[in-house]
C-alpha cells in the first residue's frame, strides 16, 4: 500500500524537501529515527486527550462567531462548508497562532491553524470528543510535528492506491492525541470540493477499553489537491448497538457485543474489536446519530480558498 501517489505530488515534493533540509542540519543518527509509528508512546504525566492549543492562545477576531441556520453555508478563513439539517445550528471559529517553543508539548505545537467548533451539535452534547474541524498548512505541520508527518504519509499512501482495501493499521491518526486508535470501522475514501481523504469510525485509548457511544467518533483526514492544506475532522457519533459509556458496558442493546473482562490479563481484545468492527460495518448509515450520510455531506461540501 505504500506506493507513491499521483494525487498530491506537491505534498510529496514538499515533504521530501523538508526532510532534505532537516538532514543537512542533523546527524545521520537523527535521520534514521524518522517516525514510523502513528503516535508517540503515551506517558502517564501527560493528558492523553488535549486540544493542541487553548482558547486563550487563539488570535482574537470579531468574526469568530459564525451563526447559521441548519442547512446554510458557513465560512471562516479559507474554509467554507455546508452544515446539513440536523447536524448543528452554528459554528465558532478560531485562528490559532504558531506555537513552536521548546517547552511546548508536541501535541501543542502548531504552525498556526484554523479550528472550527460546531455549535449545538445534534443531540450529542457532553460527548468525550468535541465536534471540531482543523485546517493546517500541510508542509509546515509535517515538518514541525512527527505524528503529523506520519499521518500525512499514511494518508498519501491511501490516496495513491484508489480502490485498494484499507486496513485499520494503515490509517492516519489524529496527530495531537496522545493515545491510539483501538479500532476502526466504516472506512471509506471521500472527496471534498478541492481534495480527497478518508473517513472512518474510531475510538482512542491508552489501553484496551470497551467501545462505547460516549467516546465513539467519526474521523476524517484529507488533503487538498495541491497538497498545501491538511484537514482533520472529529465529529462525535452514536450507534444503537453500543453501550452508552465505559461504565455501562453490561447494559447492552440486544444486538450488542459484550466486552472482555477488564481484569483478565488473557482477554481477547483483538477478537472483541474485530467483532465490533464487523457489527458497525454491517449497520446502515441511518443507524448512527447523526447519520453517517449527513456527516459525509458535510465533509463533501468543504471548500478551501486558494
Amino acid at each position: 500500500m505504500y506506493t507513491k501517489t499521483r494525487f498530491i505530488p506537491r505534498l510529496i515534493t514538499a515533504l521530501l524537501a523538508g526532510t532534505t533540509l532537516i538532514s543537512a542540519c542533523a546527524s545521520a543518527a537523527t535521520e534514521a529515527h524518522r517516525p514510523e509509528n502513528t503516535l508517540i508512546p503515551a506517558t502517564e504525566e501527560h493528558n492523553p486527550y488535549p486540544s493542541p492549543t487553548t482558547p486563550a492562545e487563539a488570535k482574537a477576531d470579531s468574526n469568530t462567531q459564525l451563526q447559521s441556520s441548519p442547512g446554510t453555508t458557513i465560512t471562516f478563513g479559507t474554509l467554507t462548508l455546508l452544515v446539513p439539517p440536523g447536524i448543528a445550528n452554528g459554528a465558532t471559529g478560531s485562528d490559532y497562532p504558531r506555537i513552536d517553543s521548546e517547552d511546548a508539548a508536541w501535541w501543542q505545537k502548531t504552525p498556526g491553524h484554523l479550528q472550527i467548533m460546531l455549535d449545538d451539535y445534534y443531540v450529542l452534547q457532553g460527548q468525550f470528543q468535541q465536534p471540531q474541524i482543523y485546517v493546517y498548512p500541510a508542509q509546515a505541520y509535517a515538518e514541525m510535528v512527527p505524528p503529523a508527518f506520519e499521518s500525512l504519509h499514511r494518508l498519501n499512501n491511501i490516496l495513491g492506491s484508489p480502490g485498494m482495501s484499507i486496513s485499520a493499521d494503515k490509517l492516519p491518526a489524529v496527530p495531537f492525541i496522545n493515545a491510539e486508535e483501538i479500532f476502526a470501522s466504516n472506512i471509506q475514501e471521500i472527496s471534498f470540493q478541492h481534495g480527497k481523504g478518508v473517513r472512518f469510525l474510531t475510538q482512542y485509548a491508552q489501553s484496551p477499553a470497551p467501545v462505547n457511544n460516549h467516546e465513539l467518533f467519526y474521523h476524517f483526514q484529507g488533503v487538498t489537491g495541491d497538497g498545501a492544506t491538511y484537514i482533520i475532522a472529529i465529529l462525535p457519533v452514536k450507534s444503537r448497538v453500543l453501550a452508552e459509556t465505559r461504565d455501562t458496558v453490561q447494559i447492552l442493546p440486544l444486538e450488542g457485543v459484550a466486552s472482555p473482562d477488564m481484569t483478565d490479563p488473557n482477554a481477547d481484545w483483538q477478537g472483541y474489536y474485530a467483532t465490533v468492527t464487523d457489527l458497525l460495518n454491517a449497520s446502515p448509515p441511518d443507524a448512527f446519530t447523526p447519520s453517517i450520510n449527513q456527516l459525509d455531506l458535510l465533509i463533501q461540501s468543504m471548500r478551501i480558498a486558494p
